[in-house]
């Protein structure tokens, strides 16, 4: 195979086999002091054995948790540290093992920022840790005093990370990164970036000056390791926070030039800001793969160094096509490696419909257990062949059944698997319909592909009832029927109402004025408001209920996109906003009429909404009454997912593991 994405790549002496990385994530498994345990060396030694050629390690802290403030509202307490000697030799220990895959391993360094409390900050903001952007605010409740870090504060910073880079050089890593991304998180990120940086002395002001302790740091880290050993720079290239933020031009304009005559040898390449603009780090599924590899492209025309370039690649052809256009020097794979550890060996061995591709679910930090990949989480059950060979009757195609029938089918079990609907994938299947949210699609596909290569016997369109199971006899039954919407008595039976599965299964059919009732509803809102729709989203509770059950950077998109009217527009610009459904909130329903529902607010006033669909999206009951009829016509009777209990999909992935490796 004569690829891009398989040439060698030499930085500063470091040679890495191939261009994929894994991508530096918080999330590491450590002990609570920071120190590596046998956890630690296991979760990156499956990444290291998986093929890809280089791994960042998340930041490892270089200060003590006793030199942050104890007001900290994100304290830095636990988490993987460099602020000792005591570290070293856990990881050597652990270098060793990723070296074994001839993968290079490289440790990212950083001193956590303004969120980290009243000391390490450039700048004095008094009622609260930043300054406030737009109407919604991650932080809004951290009203904390933030005080300006004075510069023998600054000059300890500087040399504890130089200490650190030289304790990571005598641990065995290849190379050392110094962390200058995401805003309010790090130190030398709020430094560079005019939205934090407020100084009046020579750290503050203009593009020099804020440059300047970042580039002070940089050649205390090169004293400290010596001219042979690369130093990478990883920065958000846009904050995404318009002209009061870091932009791309500024970036390419004044950031890159300075880092090259400081003597850095690669860059890495980000975006956004953790408290403010989220979605630039970790990038839900609502924007295209690859969407931000356009940063580093623009910064890649700006020097010689080598590019990283990193943001919702999960497509290895996509990745060689940015190598191929000469966009980037290396991709690094993030939440794509947390889906499928092996993702690179398979691709290059030509498995590529083995790959599990990341569903852009987005917890705010991937490195912890992934929703569709159970192999992730901490102290599983190993997957290993059963003992006795059993018949195993799998009721419910939804992905939990689907992933019950795979790993049953793998621990060498005859698996037949009967599902209702002409297509598998359950509610999972309905929700990927929904413009914003076809990646879920991902793990059906994933599934599906995998039980034709396990020779599961996969029934659509058959409701199971007790006479087949009486007849086909198995041993063990896994009834996997999930859940349905409960719809209010004031709705049922009413023209026009439909139910939030249903209404992803039948788009067509929804009319042009959409009323939503029930604010979990936000991406089927925003996705047919995107298609032109007039929709409007009503419920009881306030604005901390939209959205209420979404993994962390999806919830937090939402809330600003359904909250803050200048969300995603550039200021000073006259881009146009992306129409937005309207948000009620505090609405109780009076009457349901056909083509209108009667509402009241907290002003004790009335209103009436005129539609032509009302779409229901309250709570979910379990559909358990079959499983309550099959005690005792099989050996083994169990249910998982929605059907044991109502969840997502990360909770019916882990049910269907738990009980298909014990069968």
């Amino acid at each position: 195979m004569n690829r891009k994405i398989l040439e060698p790549i030499e930085i500063r002496g470091m040679t890495l086999k191939n261009r994929i990385g894994f991508a530096p994530i918080l999330g590491m498994p450590v002990e609570p002091d920071g120190t590596v345990n046998s956890e630690t060396i296991r979760w990156f030694e499956e990444r290291a054995r998986g093929g890809t050629g280089f791994i960042m390690t998340g930041t490892l802290d270089v200060l003590a948790p006793e030199d942050y403030s104890n007001n900290a509202p994100v304290r830095p307490e636990t988490g993987a540290r460099m602020h000792d000697d005591k570290f070293i030799s856990g990881w050597s220990d652990l270098i060793s093992v990723v070296h074994s895959y001839d993968v290079k391993i490289g440790a990212q360094l950083g001193v956590a920022g303004p969120m980290a409390g009243e000391g390490p900050s450039p700048s004095p903001f008094p009622d609260q840790m930043s300054p406030k952007f737009g109407t919604f605010d991650i932080m809004a409740g951290a009203i904390l005093p933030v005080t300006q870090i004075a510069i023998d504060r600054m000059e300890f910073a500087k040399s504890s990370v130089a200490k650190a880079a030289a304790r990571s050089k005598a641990a065995g890593f290849d190379c050392v990164e110094l962390h200058c991304g995401h805003g309010a998180a790090g130190l030398f990120a709020s430094f560079l970036s005019p939205y934090y940086n407020r100084r009046t002395d020579e750290y503050g002001g203009n593009w020099e000056n804020r440059l300047r302790f970042t580039v002070e740091t940089i050649g205390a880290v090169r004293k400290a390791v010596g001219k042979d050993y690369p130093i990478f720079v990883r920065f958000s290239a846009d904050e995404l926070l318009g002209p009061r933020g870091i932009t791309l031009e500024d970036s390419a304009r004044y950031i890159v030039p300075a880092l090259e005559k400081a003597g850095v040898d690669a860059i890495d390449v980000t975006q956004g800001s953790v408290t403010h603009s989220i979605q630039g780090i970790s990038i839900p599924l609502y924007y295209p793969r690859g969407y931000f590899i356009r940063n580093a492209e623009t910064i890649k025309k700006a020097t010689s160094l080598p590019v990283i370039g990193v943001g919702r690649i999960i497509d290895l052809d996509m990745a060689e096509q940015f190598l191929e256009q000469g966009k980037v020097d290396i991709v690094y794979l993030g939440s794509q490696l947390g889906a499928d550890l092996e993702t690179p060996k398979k691709y290059f061995e030509g498995r590529r419909d083995e790959i599990r591709k990341c569903i852009g679910c987005k917890p705010i930090f991937c490195g912890t257990p992934c929703a569709i990949n159970y192999d992730t989480v901490t102290g599983r059950i190993p997957l290993t062949k059963a003992e006795i060979e059993k018949t195993v009757l799998i009721i419910g195609g939804g992905v939990g059944g689907m992933e019950a029938a795979r790993i049953a089918a793998l621990r060498g079990h005859k698996v037949t698997l009967m599902e209702k609907e002409p297509e598998l994938g359950g509610m999972v299947a309905a929700l990927a319909e929904a413009k914003l949210t076809g990646e879920f699609r991902n793990i059906i596909t994933y599934l599906g592909t995998q039980m034709r290569k396990l020779s599961v016997d996969v029934r659509v369109c058959k409701e199971a009832t007790i006479s087949d199971i009486e007849k086909m006899k198995p041993d063990v039954v896994v009834v996997a029927c999930g859940s349905s919407m409960i719809i209010p008595e004031v709705a049922k039976g009413k023209l026009g109402v439909m139910d939030h599965i249903q209404a992803c299964r039948e788009m067509k059919a929804i009319g042009q004025r959409v009323v939503i009732w029930g604010l979990v509803a936000a991406e089927l809102a925003m996705s047919l408001a995107q298609e032109g729709k007039e929709v409007t989203m009503i419920g009881r509770g306030g604005p901390e209920t939209i959205a209420r059950d979404y993994p962390g950077a999806r919830q937090i998109y939402m809330l600003r996109k359904l909250t803050d009217i200048n969300f995603e527009r550039v200021p000073g610009t006259e881009s146009e906003r992306v129409y937005n459904p309207r948000v009620l909130l505090y609405v109780d329903v009076k009457e349901i009429s056909p083509g209108e529902i009667r509402i009241s607010t907290p002003q004790a006033t009335e209103d009436i909404l005129p539609y032509d669909t009302l779409i229901i999206s309250l709570q979910r009951q379990s559909n358990n009454s079959l499983f309550d009829q099959l005690q005792g016509s099989a050996p083994e009777v169990y249910k998982i997912g929605d059907c044991a209990k109502v969840g997502e999909i990360k909770e019916a992935i882990m049910a269907a593991n738990e009980v298909a490796r014990n069968i």
